[in-house]
């Protein structure tokens, strides 16, 4: 192979890391037990808040209302609300490249 040819090959595979970079989609936790999470807020509107936990299936099984309620006090708490009040409540599972997540999510509104 060319010096040239070579040359071509090496600046290409070293510019592709670059064009595969990742968006951190919200903040990722870890609570007490080693749970790693994965959580994002969106606001509705007038004091309606949707808050999304999500996890892994192995670690996160079993604990997602424990730690939806957990994210929506913290949350809540951090908006300056003296309380909050659950509208909507659902939890599943979904696909993902890695395998499946746990999720849980709801809509919280500000008291």
């Amino acid at each position: 192979m060319s010096y040239r040819a070579c040359l071509v090959l090496f600046a290409l595979f070293w510019g592709l890391p670059g064009c595969s970079q990742l968006q951190q989609t919200g903040r990722a936790v870890a609570d007490g037990n080693g749970v790693l999470q994965d959580s994002s807020e969106r606001h509705l509107g007038g004091r309606k808040y949707k808050i999304r936990v999500q996890g892994s299936t192995v670690v996160f099984n079993g604990q997602a209302e424990q730690l939806f309620r957990r994210r929506a006090e913290q949350y809540t708490e951090s908006m300056g609300c003296k309380g909050w009040k659950l509208h909507e409540y659902r939890a599943g599972t979904e696909n993902t490249l890695l395998g499946a997540r746990q999720y849980a999510e709801g809509v919280v509104e500000c008291l």
